[in-house]
């Protein structure tokens, strides 16, 4: 089984070997009483994990409207740093609405709905976006209990700025999920960020392999 699962995260690596990027998304979260608080962290590299191009902070407040819906705000702060160019500061206020639903089995879709209204440098306020994720969990049982199961998910883009238009799609076409600890869980998992560039049809490629770190206090 631990040969399989290596065997997975590597197939990327030798497909994309050139330019294969790395991302960590590292989560801390506490819940008062039913209010669910969260410091997200996004650190992204290029080239290789040779070049650190994107670091982002968000506080995050989440709150279940029904067993099957929840609400949340956030503010979150970032810089990006493109090719052979200068950092640029940004911010946000994020609104999301995220319906999910567990079947008999135990499988898991959800969706996040997110509004983000963005103040980025040298570009003002008008950077209206939204975005959609959609993501099925799969469980697993195994004799390692470690190891819980596959998912697989993709992110619709649509940016607001002058006209509606589908901007980036982040495709996760698999992930993996372990539980460390009672309190501490983590996903490994591929990603291609897809982009379209203002005023073209063609779409650039950025694949990546991923972590994701979550601790509940």
């Amino acid at each position: 089984m631990k040969k399989f699962l290596l065997l997975i995260l590597l197939v990327p690596h030798y497909l994309f070997a050139e330019d294969l990027g790395y991302w960590n998304w590292t989560t801390f979260s506490t819940k008062v009483k039913d209010v669910k608080l969260s410091l997200f962290l996004d650190n992204r590299f290029r080239d290789n994990v040779d070049d650190h191009y994107f670091r982002f902070a968000s506080l995050q407040i989440a709150y279940p409207l029904h067993e099957n819906l929840n609400v949340g705000f956030n503010y979150s702060r970032y810089d990006s740093r493109p090719i052979d160019g200068d950092w640029k500061y940004s911010r946000r206020y994020e609104f999301e609405l995220n319906p999910h639903y567990t079947f008999e089995n135990d499988w898991k879709v959800s969706l996040r709905n997110r509004l983000e209204l963005r103040r980025i440098e040298d570009k003002g306020s008008d950077n209206t976006r939204s975005r959609h994720r959609v993501r099925v969990d799969i469980p697993i049982a195994t004799s390692w209990k470690t190891f819980k199961g596959f998912y697989a998910g993709n992110e619709f883009f649509i940016n607001y700025d002058d006209s509606t238009r589908w901007e980036e799609s982040r495709l996760q076409p698999f992930g993996l999920s372990f539980q460390l600890s009672s309190n501490i869980s983590c996903l490994f998992f591929y990603i291609d960020q897809l982009k379209r560039p203002s005023g073209k049809d063609s779409w650039d490629s950025n694949p990546a392999l991923g972590t994701t770190l979550t601790i509940n206090f």
